[in-house]
């Protein structure tokens, strides 16, 4: 079932976004189609961990180079957008989901969530199948028309 839903979900994007790329909404849905069930906690990684803003609630967290974790908030993460640093909190180098936070260090504004933002679900990405439908749609924008093709003049 989630094959089908992923294969539905590539076609689906692919053909949205053949000319204009992903934006935000598609690469938040190509993310959360791609992802497996929750998971309580993971362990600690370094501390040079890469991440990407998804929307105000989500932000996908690689903890190795070819390993990254969704993680999703309940509510809004207000200035997560525009977050150029962030910490996560652990306990005994475990993140766990409804016990840890993401907080912006920077910049920080007055409406940015102070407190931290409560990861309420982490969940293992399938980084294979991204990078293959990423990789399927840059295909999709390079197919060339056979030269020996007549246009018919439209009316």
């Amino acid at each position: 079932m989630k094959l089908i839903l992923t294969s539905l979900c590539t076609v689906v994007l692919a053909s949205a976004c053949a000319t204009t790329g992903l934006n935000q909404a598609d690469r938040l849905a190509l993310y959360r189609a791609n992802a497996g069930d929750p998971v309580g906690s993971i362990r600690k990684w370094n501390n040079n961990v890469q991440w990407r803003v998804l929307s105000d609630d989500a932000l996908v967290v690689w903890v190795r180079p070819n390993e990254a974790h969704l993680f999703e908030f309940r509510t809004r993460c207000i200035g997560l957008r525009s977050a150029r640093t962030i910490t996560i909190s652990n306990f005994g180098g475990l993140v766990s989901s409804r016990f840890d936070t993401v907080t912006i260090t920077a910049p920080v504004s007055a409406s940015s969530s102070r407190n931290g933002c409560r990861i309420s679900s982490i969940r293992p990405l399938d980084m294979r199948a991204i990078n293959d439908t990423k990789r399927d749609m840059r295909e999709a924008q390079t197919v060339e028309r056979d030269p020996d093709t007549v246009i018919e003049p439209l009316e």
